[in-house]
C-alpha cells in the first residue's frame, strides 16, 4: 500500500514551488511519533499503560501497510520526550522534510488544560500536551508544558505539503478551539481534488472538555482511540474487516483522513467504556486538501521495500533476487538508483556505489524525493568520494 499526493499548483505557498509543467512529484510519507507512559513527576501525572505501545503500533502499521518512513530520530518515547526534545523534533522536521512530502505527527500521553477565570467568570481555556520532564502542576508552571496551539502553529509551517497531526490525550480537542482553526465538515470533493491542495489537519482522541481512555475493551494494549485508529488502517489495507466494514466508504480505492475519522469516531462512540468523542478539523495554513491513502499496490514499491528489508537484515541472496525483480519493473528514478547503490555496496564495488549515489544526490538536488535523508546522503557521498580518490577506483566502472 502507498499514499498518494500528486498535485498541481500555481503558487509557491506552503508545499513549495511547482515542478516543470506545474505538476509536483510524489514525495515521501513520513511518520514522527511521541509516546510517554512514565513521567518524572509521577506524583502529579500517573503512569499510563499504553502510550508507548500506541506509537509503536501506529508506526508499524503505517510503515508496513502504507509505505511510510519512520526514522529513529523522528521517534521520542519516555525519558527522551522532554519539552526541549519535542521542540527539537519540530526543528529537525523543518530541516529534513521536502516540499512534496507528507507528514503524520502523532502524540500519545497526558494532556492538560488551564481555565482562566476573571471576576468569577471563565474567560478562556488553554490546552497543553505534557512532556516527560515537567516538575510542577500546569496551573503553577504552564511554561513547563507545551501549548497545543503554539505547537500546531510551528508544525503548520513545516515545508511538507500534507500534514496530519494526531493527538491521543485528554483535552486534545483543545486543538480545535481558537480563532484560526475550523472544524472538519462533510467533504464532498473527490480524492483527486483533495490531493491538489495543501492540507493541515488534526485528529483528536477526545473533545476539548473530555478525558481520553488509556485502554479499550477490544484493545487492552492500546488506548481506545488508537486501537480503533490502527484497526481502521488495517481494515483499509486489507479491504475490509470481518464484518465487511472499511473506512473506504465510497469504495474508490482511496481512503481520505475524513473517511478514517468517520470510522474511528463511530467505533469509539459505540464502545461500552467510551466517555469520549474524537474530533477532526483543520488548522493554520490549511487549503482544504487532505492526505489520501490509496489502496492500489505499486509492484515496484512492494519489491523495493522487500529488497531494503532483506539488505538491512543481511539476507544477501534474497536481496539480490528481489532487487533484480524491482529493477526489471522500473529502471529509472530515485528508488532504482538507491537499489543500485545497495547492490554495489553488497558487491564491494565502490566505483559503482559512488556513481549511483551521485545520481541519487542529483535527483535530490532537483527536488525529487529520495529514500535517504539529506544529512546521511551528504555524509555518505563525501566518504565514498574520499575512498575512491585514495583507491583510484573507476567511478561507474567498478573498482
Amino acid at each position: 500500500m502507498t499514499a498518494v499526493a500528486q498535485i498541481q499548483t500555481r503558487s509557491e505557498e506552503i508545499g513549495g514551488a511547482p515542478s516543470k509543467g506545474g505538476e509536483v512529484g510524489q514525495g515521501r510519507y513520513v511518520f514522527a511519533g511521541i509516546g510517554i507512559d512514565t513521567y518524572q513527576a509521577g506524583e502529579i501525572w500517573k503512569e499510563l499503560d499504553n502510550a508507548v505501545n500506541d506509537v509503536v503500533r501506529v508506526r508499524e502499521t503505517l510503515e508496513k501497510d502504507f509505505g511510510f518512513e519512520a526514522p529513529e530520530e523522528f521517534i521520542l518515547t519516555e525519558e527522551e520526550a522532554t519539552a526541549s526534545a519535542i521542540r527539537g523534533l519540530v526543528d529537525r522536521l523543518r530541516q529534513e522534510l521536502q516540499p512534496d512530502d507528507n507528514l503524520v505527527f502523532f502524540f500519545a500521553g497526558h494532556g492538560a488544560e488551564i481555565r482562566d477565570v476573571v471576576g468569577g467568570q471563565e474567560v478562556g481555556r488553554t490546552g497543553f500536551i505534557v512532556p516527560v520532564d515537567v516538575t510542577l502542576p500546569v496551573s503553577q508552571a504552564p511554561s513547563q508544558y507545551l501549548e497545543i496551539e503554539t505547537l500546531l502553529a510551528a508544525i503548520a509551517r513545516l515545508p511538507a505539503r500534507h500534514v496530519l497531526v494526531i493527538l491521543d490525550s485528554c483535552y486534545s480537542g483543545m486543538a480545535l478551539e481558537g480563532t484560526f482553526k475550523t472544524r472538519g465538515g462533510g467533504e464532498t470533493q473527490q480524492a483527486k481534488d483533495l490531493i491538489q491542495r495543501v492540507s493541515r489537519r488534526v485528529l483528536t482522541s477526545a473533545q476539548a472538555d473530555q478525558l481520553a481512555a488509556d485502554g479499550g475493551s477490544d484493545f487492552p494494549d492500546n488506548s481506545l482511540f488508537t486501537g480503533w485508529l490502527v484497526e481502521g488502517l488495517r481494515q483499509a489495507a486489507q479491504g475490509g474487516g470481518e464484518d465487511g466494514a472499511t473506512p473506504d466508504t465510497d469504495e474508490d480505492g482511496m481512503v481520505t483522513v475524513t473517511e478514517l475519522y468517520g470510522f474511528v469516531r463511530s467505533r469509539v462512540g459505540s464502545d461500552s467504556r467510551s466517555r469520549q468523542t474524537p474530533d477532526f478539523g483543520a488548522f493554520e495554513l490549511d487549503q482544504r486538501g487532505e492526505l489520501v491513502l490509496t489502496l492500489e499496490q505499486d509492484p515496484f514499491d512492494a519489491l523495493f521495500a522487500d529488497a531494503v528489508q532483506a539488505y538491512e537484515t543481511d539476507k544477501v541472496e534474497q536481496f539480490y533476487r528481489v532487487a533484480e525483480e524491482a529493477l526489471e519493473i522500473r529502471g529509472q528514478g530515485a528508488g532504482p538508483s538507491y537499489l543500485r547503490y545497495l547492490t554495489a555496496l553488497t558487491d564491494g564495488d565502490d566505483g559503482l556505489a559512488l556513481a549511483s549515489l551521485r545520481e541519487l544526490n542529483q535527483r535530490a538536488e532537483a527536488g525529487e524525493a529520495v529514500p535517504m535523508n539529506s544529512r546521511a546522503l551528504a555524509n555518505r557521498l563525501r566518504q565514498l568520494e574520499r575512498l575512491c580518490a585514495k583507491a583510484g577506483c573507476e567511478v561507474g566502472q567498478g573498482s
